[in-house]
């Protein structure tokens, strides 16, 4: 008798740790679909309520996990898609004519990717993104730029020994000489092979997961659509 009610009670279990297990999958895979969703409206964005609607789901994202009790390796990327969101409404502005709170953005930008090397000590992207940050207090602050310049092209040199077939790498690259003063390898042509070169590996780069960046196309396009 024991027996019987011992072996319906490991049936019950293992049905109740089955549903768990399906509703714990399902709710990651909604999650997932959600983020991704997320991520395209944003590598899309264009304009500012746009961006800012990125920016805030993104920071709620990171309150979230902020909340729970263990931070996965792989939620790296709401930090980064905060930090990304911020970086390119000030992309936008700088084409606008207008920079005015990149020292601010950048501070907070910052902020956001240190949480990304809590877990992700060599994150390529992080690194790239910090690129690109210093490359725009670089041309804010003129007293600052040689130095901006400088962290910008380390944190560049630090990506490309983590991933070094990533297009974003070769886009930041051309950004730098297109900005950049003669005296600092400022140079327009060498802009432009930066920029095809991203294109090319744009084509054959694969991404590690789905909801890992794929921006910068658009941005090499536009950058040679300017170069003509």
């Amino acid at each position: 008798m024991l027996d019987k009610i011992f072996s319906i009670m490991i049936k019950q279990l293992f049905i109740f740790l089955s549903l768990a297990t399906g509703a714990y999958g399902y709710a990651q895979t909604s999650t997932e679909k959600a983020l991704a969703g997320q991520i395209t409206k944003l590598e899309s964005a264009e304009k500012p309520e746009d961006l800012q609607q990125s920016r805030d789901y993104f920071m709620k994202y990171v309150n979230t996990l902020s909340r729970g009790t263990e931070t996965k390796k792989e939620d790296w990327r709401a930090y980064y898609y905060a930090a990304l969101s911020m970086v390119r409404g000030e992309i936008n502005s700088m084409k606008a004519g207008n920079m005015q709170n990149i020292e601010e953005t950048s501070a907070l930008a910052e902020k956001y990717i240190g949480g990304i090397f809590v877990k992700n000590p060599n994150n390529a992207e992080a690194n790239i993104l910090l690129s690109q940050i210093y490359l725009l207090k670089s041309l804010n602050n003129t007293s600052g730029s040689a130095a901006n310049l400088a962290k910008a092209n380390d944190y560049l040199a630090k990506a490309k020994a983590e991933d070094k077939n990533n297009p974003r790498i070769d886009l930041i690259q051309g950004e730098i000489a297109l900005n950049s003063p003669s005296k600092n390898a400022g140079d327009k042509e060498v802009a432009k092979t930066h920029f095809n070169a991203a294109l090319a590996k744009f084509k054959t780069y694969t991404k590690k997961s789905n909801l890992d960046p794929s921006w910068g196309r658009e941005d090499a396009n536009y950058y040679l659509s300017t170069l003509k």
